[in-house]
């Protein structure tokens, strides 16, 4: 994606992230825009280009080819602060946007234009002869012709494959947490990812299993939900250490006999090689090449760890994107609640640190937000079933609870962007995955 700095106006990051899309690049890349006038114009010409006169835009290329904005195509240009490849400068005049805005249209698809005129020569785009001229105006007319569109994609799979992991990659910020357990979500989990004028909205559900309590049937309502009509795509996600399933294949098998395209990513990869893979999507041939045109539509070998193919699931799934509109506004990650947010990272902590002490996991309920003291003050309980698993999750002398908290609240500081202090408290509520009203209270 890129990372625009300088003088970033409205609808600037949506067009860059068109042209990614449009022209098929992947990777980071990195553009500084200055917006000047008239005379910083002029002055900028002679300079650069020793031209007296002003110009509408100006584009300072940095590179000579282009491809996969990676820091091993570019060591020289790659930002590691920005964590992208640098592109080059853009200058734009607002007097000249003023005066055509006159001419052909408003302020907005003017200044539009010029931006995305100077991004297309960063990328190797001219207009030095006519063909080259027509080429580059029948991009920058498709670009700025681009209409908002969204997709709603359903990720299922068994517990513990990596769904979470890889709705993280893609949103790129943690809207569910992770953890070795399975079943670690709990509820269906929306996160966003908006690149440009295409947003994919994922319902991030449990791992598939038998229900035994209530919290059970709560995560089972939640897949189900979105295998129902929720959804206009399905995700399943297989994990290569375990082969394919006969739940895995069943689970295909019910979701080829729907409408909704399906996509099959086959991840941790990075744990098994080429000969672990291989045997999986040989299986999952057959289900590509049927007859009756309801086939998996990809198969995808990805791994969130080292990235592999998170660029190429994403642009499968962009390409899903219906016209209609977004969902939800372009700079939300997800339309869960701050509490909720706050109650996953905590119990995400509480996993991963207890791992198997206690072996079916605890609540977490957020019982204060104070805004308005400084640092924030955040107050939680941590629900377990026995009065032993309260011992293990406090710890001797503490500590235990203590090094939760503190983890915790490192994350929720980078999530909110601000100070907080975070009090924990562990409480005993035999049975609480059975009690609805406990359920209720920590949001399920």
């Amino acid at each position: 994606m890129f990372k625009l700095t300088g003088d970033v106006q409205a609808g600037f990051s949506r067009l860059a992230g068109i042209i990614f899309y449009k022209l098929d690049l992947s990777g980071n890349a990195a553009v500084d825009i200055e917006v000047i006038d008239d005379e910083q114009m002029h002055e900028l010409n002679k300079r650069t280009r020793g031209v007296d006169s002003t110009t509408d835009v100006l584009s300072f290329p940095a590179l000579d080819k282009i491809e996969a904005f990676t820091a091993k195509n570019y060591p020289n240009d790659y930002d590691a602060m920005q964590g992208a490849v640098v592109l080059g400068d853009i200058a734009i005049n607002r007097d000249a946007v003023a005066r055509q805005a006159k001419e052909f249209g408003t302020g907005d698809r003017e200044i539009n234009y010029l931006f995305v005129h100077g991004m297309l020569h960063l990328l190797g785009y001219d207009h030095m002869t006519d063909e080259d001229k027509s080429k580059m105006r029948a991009v920058e007319e498709d670009v700025l012709a681009e209409t908002d569109k969204s997709v709603v994609v359903a990720v299922v799979g068994r517990p513990n494959a990596g769904k979470s992991s890889i709705v993280n990659a893609i949103v790129g910020e943690k809207v569910s947490i992770v953890s070795p357990k399975p079943q670690t979500t709990r509820d269906r989990i929306t996160g966003i990812c908006t690149e440009g004028s295409r947003q994919i909205v994922f319902l991030d559900t449990p791992g598939m299993f038998k229900p035994r309590t209530k919290l059970d049937e709560h995560m089972d309502k939640s897949i189900r939900s979105s295998l129902g009509g929720d959804a206009d795509a399905v995700l399943i996600v297989l994990d290569c250490t375990k082969g394919i399933t006969e739940a895995d294949e069943k689970l295909i098998v019910e979701r080829l006999k729907s409408r909704a395209p399906l996509y099959v990513a086959v991840n941790k990869t990075d744990l098994k090689g080429y000969d672990a893979v291989y045997p999986i999507l040989e299986k999952l041939n057959p289900y590509m090449s049927r007859n009756d045109g309801r086939s998996i539509k990809d198969v995808i070998p990805t791994s969130c760890r080292n990235g592999r193919n998170i660029d190429v699931l994403k642009k499968a799934l962009l390409g899903e994107c219906r016209e209609g509109g977004f969902l939800f506004p372009a700079d939300e990650y997800t339309d869960r609640p701050v509490k909720f947010l706050i109650a996953e990272t905590v119990r995400e902590k509480a996993l991963l640190f207890l791992q198997d002490e206690i072996p079916h996991g605890v609540g977490v309920s957020v019982r204060k937000v104070d805004e308005d003291a400084t640092p924030l003050h955040i107050a939680c309980d941590v629900i377990v079933d026995k009065q032993s698993h309260k011992q293990i999750a406090i710890g001797e002398r503490g500590e235990m609870i203590k090094r939760i908290g503190q983890s915790a609240r490192r994350d929720i500081e980078r999530m909110l962007d601000c100070s907080v202090f975070l009090e924990l408290y562990v409480k005993v509520r035999p049975g609480w995955r059975d009690r609805a009203d406990i359920l209720k209270d920590i949001g399920y």
